[in-house]
């Protein structure tokens, strides 16, 4: 197929020349001589990710190039090289001419202040309205960054201005919210049913992600920069995406259960995934799922582009996806790509047979040259034939040719494979090796006295301790250090227009490191060791159970040179608690929990920490403790919560505010007041605000914790990390719901600050001690995720408010009575929280561990079984529909746009499923869903629409005729307590009589 050149030069030249020849005819010859930029097709507008990825092309022959200088090359290195530079100043000229939509969506996230995804080729300007095409595509943004570190760090300068260095800075944040924004994605279009709605992707956040990590720390003045021209990233940005990534993977988003443009982030150009198993988990899945003979489908039941296809509308009607099915085109571009998978992996075999796949798909131009065909479809008369027999039917290729992203990688693929470039050429930064485990870091820990007494306390056991009048740096509060990453640009309202009521959250990352300000340096405290915090952070267990957490996080997920440093003050309220002694005892052995710690001092610790260097100081103030904080912040008035305000209202036997006074001389004496107040009124007067403000205090000294969980409800005292706890369950693509029955509102994405507060305080207006309790719980929840996400298997949406009446039950045995929920010390309820989610039991009580208990947890954490929802699906593809109490699914169009695994399917039933109020009732009707679809193919009949009802109540009156049970124990919805306490296993579990009851009704 290769086209042969001059026999003057040397074969090994001619075949250099000829991919110069195949670049030449379909990349060099339409880039724009003036903007430099690359169209996807020959007078055709500028996609970010086409030209991006056209650029690589053009980059990696002026590498072959240049590692064969000669007198006859010498001209055609000089082009490719300056044609590199010219598509890339090409693309950065058009992004920022945008700059001002940068700055809003780094405020807001809209998706109509978005970088466009096109442009006139001709002059770099949009070519369409904000609102009239798919423009967030954060994939194709963070392409284009990761593409300039890599070719920064091979020695071509892109960025020639400081104002180009602020507009990547900018970048720089607005791709980091990939992790919490969904977009168009690849395709454009969002969902696969093309509405236009939005969705989490992973070839997004990994994208994002890969761009994050190559172009920390980069100067893109490269050699003959300074620290003005050094980029910087905050580092648990990219930490969030990974979270994301290993959440989603292998499947795409939320709509498309596989989805084959995650090949750009498992393989080159991103190298996302640090995680060998779930890496060969995602290729298996495509080559298994997606892969056909003329290249791989995009994803299940797409139909751009068939021979089915509406060519006069973008959106998909209802149920139509169905059409679509075995018959999806199928592109050569994946193959390609794996083709480079096969190169990076050094597997010289498999690499060959997957050149000849994409050969063998290739179409030549007139002189003979291959061109990359964007798709092969199966044209109409072929089309039944195709679906009864998948890959049996000759395909047309059809859409661009050449397909210029297509064609762009395989004249690297061809490179690479011919030798004329390495793997290392095009990836400088080595992303291909972020696969490979990295030995966990040593946390030092660096213990501070509050005072002489704290001092001796750690000098009588020979632990280092340094008082903070003594150190050689100054300790500040996490407040300090998100205003020092405001200094470095990342969140200024002068820079970013950001929103100053949504505050940036303060990471594990950014308190373990040393920041450096000409000779002075700083250090942070973790936000959880203040104690003026929260109240839970006052239990010095669950002090030391963060602690823990966060060793174990620096360990495993600190990305810098040096070492994470963690600093603990020790104040006289720790050293008083006997635990502290344990754990600091624990900790001078040098490991803790599989975690390699080190005691050291603090001139130790200075030398080996990593240290950010700041470009200007905000202004601090002392305080008397030694700690140093914001000099602007004070200490705003407390006002009673707008959660008990609203909810009730004042009566006729008001007391006037100035005559109402606290009385008693105990903390319960005071607080019994505060409720006769309370309960004589109807709401709790402002004028009151600061005796319970002092009343809250003494509650603490006195770890009086039902006094101190009300108090602080009525103060509006909010969690400092409690935006980060939501991320933290979110991220791992799971919701959050609060309210039950028609009130209840479910988060799938995260909120600002402003809205969470809403929703939780519209939520405990019913009984206002919730606005603290669910604070605590999601506080829990986050911090039990991130130590072991294996025990949120099966749970899609923590239910907030079954959750904590679960806990009530547990706590009472009354759902409803919260007294002895909020009695619990914090350590307890964490302990509690930690127990119920792992399958233990309650230490409150006695009560066995019965079956009608477990059905009750499971229900309330909202817990399905493994392979439920395909064994649903089954169900729903055999009949019209399932009724559960009233409420009926239906099958179309459910299974017509949905498939068994993606997460949409089984969003569209958790929400049938959480109809049912009673949990042990919803875990029942769970147990007859699974023995229906166990037994679905031995059914002689399936009824057009499948009564659970009847199912579950006929097995139930078998159970008691058969049991011989005349006067059957108090029933919940009909259903005697004795069949909720029967195991679901064995000869008489419930499944055996769910299974007589379906024989008997002649399914």
């Amino acid at each position: 197929m290769k086209k042969s050149l001059s026999s003057e030069f040397s074969t090994f030249q001619e075949d250099l020349l000829y991919w110069y020849a195949v670049a030449k005819r379909t990349i060099i010859e339409i880039q724009h001589p003036v903007t430099g930029l690359i169209p996807a097709h020959p007078g055709g507008d500028t996609w970010v990710r086409d030209c991006t990825y056209a650029i690589h092309s053009l980059w990696a022959l002026s590498l072959a190039f240049e590692k064969q200088l000669s007198e006859s090359n010498l001209s055609l290195h000089h082009e490719l090289k300056f044609r590199t530079l010219k598509g890339m100043r090409g693309l950065l000229q058009a992004l920022m001419n945008q700059k001002d939509k940068v700055m809003k969506f780094n405020a807001r996230q809209s998706h109509l202040d978005c970088l466009h995804a096109k442009y006139e080729t001709s002059t770099g300007r949009p070519v369409v309205g904000d609102g009239e095409w798919g423009h967030l595509q954060l994939d194709a943004t963070s392409l284009f960054v990761l593409t300039l570190a890599q070719i920064t760090s091979s020695g071509l300068v892109i960025v020639q201005s400081l104002s180009e260095i602020d507009f990547i800075q900018s970048l720089v944040l607005y791709i980091h919210y990939a992790y919490r924004t969904p977009d168009f994605g690849v395709y454009e279009r969002g969902d696969k049913n093309n509405r236009g709605i939005r969705e989490l992707s992973a070839c997004s956040v990994g994208m994002a992600k890969s761009a994050l990590v190559a172009i920390r720390d980069l100067n893109l003045f490269g050699a003959q920069g300074g620290a003005r021209s050094v980029i910087c990233v905050p580092p648990d940005m990219s930490r969030q995406c990974n979270r994301v990534i290993q959440a989603i993977l292998p499947r795409g988003s939320k709509s498309k259960e596989f989805d084959s443009s995650v090949w750009s982030i498992i393989t080159y150009p991103a190298f996302a995934v640090e995680n060998e198993e779930l890496l060969n988990l995602t290729k298996e899945s495509l080559k298994k799922n997606l892969e056909g003979n003329y290249g791989y489908k995009r994803f299940l039941l797409d139909g751009y582009k068939t021979a089915l296809e509406d060519k006069f509308r973008l959106h998909y009607d209802l149920g139509e996806l169905r059409n679509f099915e075995g018959i999806e085109c199928e592109w050569p571009i994946y193959f390609i790509y794996e083709w480079i998978d096969e190169l990076f992996c050094k597997n010289s075999e498999k690499a060959l047979a997957m050149q000849a796949k994409v050969e063998k798909l290739m179409v030549p131009d007139e002189d003979g040259y291959p061109l990359v065909p964007e798709f092969y479809f199966v044209p109409s008369e072929r089309v039944e034939a195709e679906k009864l027999s998948n890959g049996s039917q000759v395909r047309l290729c059809g859409g661009k040719i050449p397909f210029v992203w297509a064609q762009s990688l395989y004249i690297v693929a061809g490179l690479l494979q011919h030798d004329f470039i390495s793997t290392s050429d095009i990836d400088p930064l080595n992303r291909r090796l972020s696969m490979i485990k990295k030995p966990a870091s040593i946390v030092q820990i660096v213990l501070l006295s509050d005072n002489k007494d704290c001092q001796s306390f750690a000098d009588e056991r020979n632990i280092p301790c340094t008082p903070v009048c003594n150190i050689d740096f100054k300790i500040i509060t996490p407040k300090v250090v998100v205003e020092m990453w405001k200094e470095l640009g990342l969140r200024s309202s002068r820079d970013t227009g950001a929103d100053s009521s949504n505050p940036q959250r303060v990471s594990s990352l950014r308190t373990s490191i040393v920041y450096q300000y000409k000779d002075q340096f700083f250090a942070s405290l973790p936000e959880y060791s203040l104690l003026a915090s929260f109240y839970n952070n006052l239990d010095n267990e669950i002090f030391i159970q963060k602690t823990i957490a966060r060793l174990s996080y620096l360990s495993s997920q600190w990305c810098f040179p040096g070492r994470p440093m963690l600093t603990i003050l020790l104040t006289p309220e720790r050293c008083a608690e006997e635990s502290t002694v344990r754990f600091l005892d624990t900790l001078k052995s040098g490991s803790f929990q599989g975690v390699q710690v080190k005691l050291c001092s603090t001139q130790t610790a200075l030398s080996t920490s990593f240290k950010q260097f700041l470009p200007s100081l905000p202004n601090l103030v002392k305080k008397d403790n030694g700690v140093y904080t914001l000099a602007a912040s004070t200490i705003k008035g407390r006002k009673i919560s707008t959660a008990v305000r609203m909810n009730f209202e004042v009566t006729s036997k008001n007391l006037k505010d100035e005559f109402i006074k606290l009385q008693g001389s105990s903390t319960e004496e005071k607080w019994n007041q505060l409720n006769m107040i309370f309960n004589e009124i109807g709401c709790i007067p402002d004028s009151l605000a600061e005796q319970i403000e002092d009343l809250y205090r003494r509650a603490l000294a006195d770890r009086c914790w039902h006094v101190v969980r009300h108090c602080s409800s009525l103060l509006f005292k909010v969690h400092p990390s409690i935006s980060e706890s939501v991320l933290h369950i979110l991220i791992t693509q799971r919701q959050i719901s609060f309210g039950e029955g028609h009130s209840e509102e479910t988060i799938s994405q995260p909120p600002s600050h402003i809205e969470f507060l809403d929703f939780i305080t519209r939520h405990s207006k019913k009984c206002y001690v919730l606005f603290s309790v669910y604070q605590e719980v999601l506080n829990y929840l986050s911090q039990i995720i991130q130590k072991n996400v294996s025990l949120f298997k099966g749970i899609l949406r923590v239910r907030l408010d079954l959750l904590v009446k679960l806990i009530a039950k547990e706590t009472s045995g009354d759902e409803n009575d919260f007294d002895k929920m909020c009695s619990l010390r914090p350590i307890e309820l964490y302990q509690l929280i930690y127990r119920l989610l792992s399958g233990g039991v309650s230490t409150c009580d006695d009560e066995q561990l019965t079956w009608e208990r477990i059905r009750y947890i499971d229900g309330s954490l909202n817990r399905l079984p493994k392979n439920f929802h395909h064994s649903l699906y089954s169900l729903l593809n055999a009949t019209s529909g399932i009724n559960l109490d009233g409420n009926v699914i239906r099958s179309f169009p459910l299974i017509n746009e949905m498939t068994a695994g993606e997460p949409q399917f089984a969003i569209s039933i958790s929400n049938w499923l959480d109809k049912i109020p009673q949990p042990q009732l919803r875990q029942l009707y769970v147990e007859t869903m699974m023995i229906l679809g166990s037994l679905q193919k031995m059914l002689k009949r399936v009824p057009d629409i499948i009564e659970l009802h009847a199912i579950l109540f006929q097995a139930h009156e078998t159970f008691l005729q058969e049991c011989s049970i005349f006067d059957p124990d108090a029933s919940l919805s009909g259903i005697s307590r004795e069949f909720y306490m029967t195991p679901p296993t064995g000869q008489f579990g419930t499944l055996s009589y769910l299974a007589k009851s379906i024989s008997q009704l002649h399914y």
